[in-house]
């Protein structure tokens, strides 16, 4: 059965082959697709992006490691003003819907060499749809990269007492290479976006967000809207959202839920809330070196609860924390900080090596786009958890000062509103993402389910099949479950 809305792939299939990662391509292929695409640009009609005329996709080898599979899988790069994008479209056997966008977390993260994540194994999306992974403007694959090194082995929101260099020497040698990192925002990934739409043919499409990237789906609902046939947010974050006034009160919240948990399971007969609070207060006043793989590194309060809420935000996370802080009340710091991988968390649990996050492009959206609408009050300064993560707030707004970010257009920080059909997934358990922002975003939207779960961390749709399933099956046939309720 075809579908009107899904467009004509056959010109970008040429230099495909089982592995995705390892194209075979043949000469003659090769001639062939540089004369398909020739015949495109001579009788295509021009179209425009934001005043741009469509780019024709190059074809690639694909980046990472190869993935096997049975569906022909393409890879290519699409040039858009002041960046290559590295792009990737699954192709499914037999689809009958229209394509699937789906949009990464971060900001500066990858989709492109991650696409394991959808082939092995296989996800349900694909049965119906083929999916466009897009490398959004600074992260991976995509050109220029605003990857770091010079800050290496320190993520992005850890304390910056050890001082500013890395950042520095970062910013400074993309700018000496004629990259002015501040290009980077959300607005200029959203008009990527729509280049991208335009470029692969496609008229419309389905939406999926996780993470930041539900804040790049709101974007395009508020600029491309008419292209968007339905759109999944997991783990949203609000345009008008502060955060250093959120975040606090929602990482409390996701920790008593926690607590609650466990100690109703047996597993953490000590609780959460209290030996954490204690496990902090310690640490601001005495801060301790932890080496961890033959790296020293020191742990205050902001470092401390900044681990806990990337290790709650992981599938495993509830477990491993509650077990962590078990381990730093009993004075057992350098065994809890260890348990907490906090070193290069931002690799994630993809067979794809390499470095999974563009610190660079992390700082220019947090600092241009998110900090003007932060007030960086402090909200209860006696809590110790509230105490630490004003600390982060502090290092952040220090950082921003550093990299010499301005801020974004201010139309990108206002509420969203649309009739598009939507589901929007949330966790009660998520410390990065907190569940009432759910709420926040669904208030401004005409067609829009919210779905909660108590079981859930961060970005469930990623890891946990319930929530995939409920994904899938609203892009297959728009069905939600009725008044948010769900088993999951």
């Amino acid at each position: 059965m075809s579908d009107p809305l899904r467009p004509d792939w056959s010109y970008l299939r040429p230099m495909a082959s089982i592995l995705s990662g390892s194209p075979a391509v043949s000469l003659l292929g090769v001639i062939t697709a540089t004369l398909l695409t020739l015949s495109l640009i001579g009788c295509a009609p021009v179209e425009s992006a934001r005043d741009r005329p469509v780019t024709v996709p190059a074809n690639i080898d694909c980046p990472g490691e190869p993935v096997p599979t049975e569906l022909t899988v393409t890879c290519h790069r699409i040039e858009v003003e002041g960046a290559s994008l590295s792009v990737a479209v699954l192709h499914a056997s037999d689809p009958d819907g229209a394509p699937v966008l789906f949009l990464h977390g971060g900001p500066g993260g990858r989709a492109v060499a991650d696409r394991d994540r959808w082939l092995a194994p296989r996800s349900e999306v694909l049965a119906n749809h083929d999916v466009v992974l897009v490398d959004q403007r600074g992260g991976g694959n995509s050109t220029p990269s605003l990857d770091c090194p010079e800050m290496e082995h320190r993520g992005p929101e850890d304390n910056a007492q050890e001082g500013l260099a890395g950042d520095r020497a970062c910013r400074n040698r993309l700018v000496s290479a004629g990259f002015e990192p501040s290009t980077v925002t959300v607005g200029r990934i959203a008009a990527d976006l729509v280049a991208v739409r335009r470029a692969l043919a496609i008229d419309r499409w389905h939406l999926h967000g996780v993470s930041f990237g539900t804040r790049i789906a709101l974007e395009l609902l508020r600029t491309d809207d008419a292209a968007i046939v339905s759109l999944a947010l997991d783990s949203v974050v609000p345009p008008d959202a502060d955060e250093t006034a959120d975040l606090p009160d929602g990482i409390v919240a996701a920790l008593t839920k926690l607590e609650d948990r466990c100690t109703d399971d047996g597993f953490c007969p000590i609780g959460v809330l209290e030996p954490l609070r204690r496990t902090l207060d310690r640490l601001a006043h005495d801060p301790t070196v932890v080496q961890v793989d033959n790296r020293s590194f020191t742990f205050d309060d902001t470092a401390f609860l900044a681990a806990s809420v990337r290790t709650l935000s992981r599938p495993d996370g509830p477990v491993a924390l509650t077990e962590a802080i078990a381990l730093a009340d009993a004075g057992r710091l350098a065994e809890a900080v260890d348990s907490l991988a906090p070193v290069d968390a931002s690799a994630g649990a993809s067979r794809s090596a390499g470095d999974a996050l563009a610190e660079g492009a992390w700082v220019a959206v947090t600092c241009g786009d998110q900090r003007p609408g932060m007030a960086f009050e402090p909200t209860d300064l006696n809590d110790p958890i509230h105490r630490a993560e004003h600390g982060r707030w502090l290092d952040l707004r220090a950082r921003c000062a550093a990299w010499k970010i301005p801020s974004s257009d201010p139309a990108t920080r206002t509420p969203v509103r649309s009739a598009v059909p939507t589901l929007i997934l949330a966790g009660e358990l998520d410390p990065v993402t907190p569940a009432r922002w759910a709420a926040t975003v669904a208030r401004w939207l005409d067609d829009v389910e919210v779905v909660v779960s108590p079981r859930w961390t961060h970005a469930p749709s990623t890891w946990n099949s319930c929530a995939a399933h409920l994904v899938t099956r609203f892009l297959d046939t728009g069905d939600r479950p009725a008044g948010g309720s769900t088993d999951c």
